[in-house]
């Protein structure tokens, strides 16, 4: 029992005593304090990721909503004349309450001028397509006199405004400065303030419109748009409404966001406001009416999106508190306790070291023997993987090197040292400097370098070897450690697969050049022989056809039947040539992918926008051919796989140049994808890509679409008639 306490006093002791336990001590409370911090870093990182994922929400929720004011304008250009009746069933169908609660109405207000008012007045009163009774009390408020009228005259539903019925929108001045600038420019505007409606059912409200031109109207040019202008179609939002449920509460329970108006897209002025007057949506209370704030230390970012033609700052903030689990608040306690009983195990550990000499001298020779042992291992590995080890010494300039760097150099060992200047001595002429340079910047940055070079071995033969090395501290001495591996075979290998790449990357392009050609040929044929023919026998036919008319019904019945199969044997056989070689590539690359864009949207139904440099490009028919073959293929993926409605397509040139970008906003590809053995359309993309010296480019997400960037070097073009054969000539005029 005596000796326990002892042994326990003399313990307690050596730990109070020990730098080792208050080192420990100190390391623990540095951890506690770094674990604290990381755990406020992860807490503020989990914050921004939920704001990116509510900002997502509310612009997804805005350009719905939009998008409802865009298919109400896309009606009117359905028809010439939208009636009433039409207008109202159209936003009957919408079920704007259940599936878009936050806008208020949808409107047409119609341009009158000063001349029309009286008919237009009384053929609204007329209008019984709704109410029998029409509407006899009809009149454009407010009264006067004015040049030209933009008065609401659809409004649904009618019942939720009946005052707005006949109001001349443009006899407010800023609306009617607003309703100018969407007529010229035929874009969608805001009715350029904020509406703060009173009454039961208070909210803060804004107003869109978008402008209608008549069908069959030019509206390329401001004089155009004025003089098909006839009206614009425009829609009331309530915020509060239109904002309930955009982000779920249930997912982001701590966080909170403030909308904020600060004007138009090109004023930002008002950034940073916290002006209750624009303050339009509070998450916390469902509207703008009142703001309670947060207590203690909160996260606040701020971010900018455009809703239409205006500018919203939304504040996002969620208390540090809230935010924080029992977990991440306990983890800093956690740390500091094992860290301090991490250093008292550590220094009984020592502790029982320090008591027990005999038995550590016992361990180090058993060690000692182990490490003879490895010794040996080590040096066979490094034979068996041809991997030597070497070490320098910076002081004197001598090495160290393994047996296995002796047998690299084809070397028997040396009684001394070798020294530096010997090794860089059988390393090749060629890349001597280059490995010495290294070195010396290993030393000085402290480093790792890793090349691979030439060796020139005993017997004059060249090998390929890879050095690594990297500085270290040898008992206080700054030496270099390295490896050297033979990579001889490895590097020849590399360079056999390297031309065998090449030697089939070329025969790819070749097959290409001929596959073309050969479809051109094969095109003209027809063209030129079954066509003519076809065409002969149509002339023929139609003839036979005019004379059979009233002498012979029967056979003029048979023959109007076989003209029809010789036009759809025409028809059939244009689609083969235009599949073989289309004929508009010979008008140039810039028409071809017109062309193909129509085509592309005339047999999917899905949007694609075509974005053109401003200036014709360019370019020999090997790289057009491959630039309109690249875009088919794309499309045809975008058809198949991609699940996308909308496609975006541009051809630019960026220096010297031809970049095609194609994107769509499909399901994307999956890494797995890529590799799949199946892929043939994307290598057969890649493969004609560098075909001509170019550059090829993938970026796509799972579900956030795909991106496929194309860089072709610009060649000096020919222009095809300068080069082309008499031959060629005459069959390019009779395809014309």
């Amino acid at each position: 029992m005596r000796r326990k306490m002892r042994l326990s006093v003399r313990f307690i002791k050596a730990l109070l005593s020990s730098t080792v336990w208050w080192l420990g001590v100190a390391i623990s409370l540095v951890l506690a304090l770094l674990v604290a911090r990381m755990v406020d870093s992860k807490t503020e990182a989990v914050f921004d990721y939920q704001v990116n994922n509510a900002q997502l929400a509310i612009q997804t929720r805005m350009r719905s909503y939009i998008d409802v004011l865009r298919g109400a304008n896309a009606l009117f250009y359905t028809s010439k004349d939208v009636s009433r009746e039409q207008f109202h069933a159209y936003v009957s169908q919408l079920r704007l309450e259940q599936s878009f609660p936050g806008i208020t109405n949808l409107n047409v207000a119609f341009h009158v001028t000063a001349a029309e008012k009286d008919g237009f007045e009384a053929t609204v009163r007329a209008d019984t397509s709704l109410n029998a009774a029409g509407y006899p009390d009809f009149h454009i408020t407010p009264a006067g006199e004015r040049p030209d009228y933009h008065v609401l005259t659809y409004l649904e539903p009618l019942h939720a405004s009946p005052l707005s019925f006949g109001l001349d929108i443009a006899s407010i001045d800023l609306v009617a400065k607003t309703l100018a600038v969407a007529r010229d420019t035929g874009q969608l505007v805001s009715s350029g303030r904020l509406i703060q409606v009173a009454g039961a059912n208070q909210h803060v409200g804004m107003a869109m419109r978008m402008p209608l031109y008549r069908l069959g109207m030019p509206a390329r040019t401001i004089k155009e748009r004025r003089a098909a202008y006839y009206g614009s179609v425009g829609a009331g939002f309530d915020i509060s409404k239109l904002m309930l449920g955009a982000v779920d509460k249930n997912v982001l329970p701590h966080l909170r966001y403030r909308i904020y108006d600060i004007g138009l897209s090109d004023d930002h002025s008002k950034s940073g406001t916290r002006d209750p007057g624009r303050l339009m949506f509070d998450s916390e209370t469902g509207d703008a009416t009142r703001s309670p704030a947060l207590s203690g230390p909160v996260f606040v970012k701020r971010v900018a999106m455009t809703v239409g033609p205006r500018v919203w700052e939304v504040e996002f903030t969620a208390s540090k508190a809230d935010m924080k689990d029992e977990f991440d608040t306990s983890l800093p306690h956690i740390v500091l306790v094992i860290g301090l009983f991490a250093a008292g195990l550590l220094f009984s550990i020592i502790y029982s070291l320090t008591s027990a000499r005999r038995r550590a001298v016992e361990l180090a020779k058993e060690m000692t023997k182990d490490l003879r042992a490895s010794e040996a291992s080590l040096a066979e590995a490094q034979h068996m993987a041809h991997l030597g080890s070497w070490l320098l010494d910076i002081t004197t300039q001598t090495m160290t090197w393994s047996a296995e760097t002796f047998h690299l150099f084809g070397l028997e060992r040396y009684s001394a040292l070798p020294d530096y200047s010997d090794y860089l001595r059988r390393i090749h002429e060629e890349d001597r400097q280059r490995v010495q340079s290294g070195l010396a910047k290993s030393l000085r940055s402290g480093e790792e370098f890793s090349t691979e070079h030439r060796i020139v071995r005993q017997d004059g033969t060249t090998r390929w070897v890879q050095t690594i090395c990297r500085p270290s501290n040898n008992n206080g001495v700054i030496v270099l450690r390295g490896t050297i591996m033979d990579i001889t075979e490895r590097k020849q290998t590399v360079e056999a697969l390297k031309r065998s790449r090449e030697l089939l990357r070329e025969l790819t392009a070749y097959q290409d050049r001929v596959k073309e050609d050969e479809r051109r040929r094969i095109a003209r044929e027809i063209h030129d022989e079954l066509g003519q023919t076809l065409l002969a026998l149509r002339i023929d036919v139609s003839m036979l056809e005019a004379r059979t008319g009233k002498s012979h019904p029967r056979l003029n019945e048979k023959v109007r039947s076989a003209l029809q199969y010789i036009d759809a044997t025409v028809r059939t056989i244009r689609t083969i040539i235009n599949n073989l070689r289309p004929a508009v590539l010979d008008l140039g690359l810039t028409a071809a992918i017109e062309w193909q864009v129509n085509e592309f949207r005339r047999r999917s139904g899905i949007s694609c926008d075509l974005v053109l440099g401003e200036e014709e490009f360019a370019v020999d028919d090997a790289r057009a051919t491959t630039l309109f073959r690249i875009l088919q293929e794309s499309l045809t993926n975008v058809i198949r796989h991609a699940k996308a409605t909308r496609v975006r397509i541009e051809l630019t040139k960026e220096e010297e140049h031809l970049v095609m970008r194609i994107a769509d906003d499909g399901i994307g590809i999956y890494p797995d994808a890529r590799k799949n053995g199946n892929s043939f359309g994307l290598v057969g993309v890649e493969e004609r890509v560098h075909g001509l010296n170019g550059k090829f480019v993938i970026t796509s997400m799972p579900g956030k679409g795909t991106t496929l960037t194309i860089h072709i070097p610009l060649a000096t073009a020919e222009k095809p008639q300068e080069n082309a054969t008499g031959a060629e000539r005459a069959r390019s005029n009779r395809r014309e």
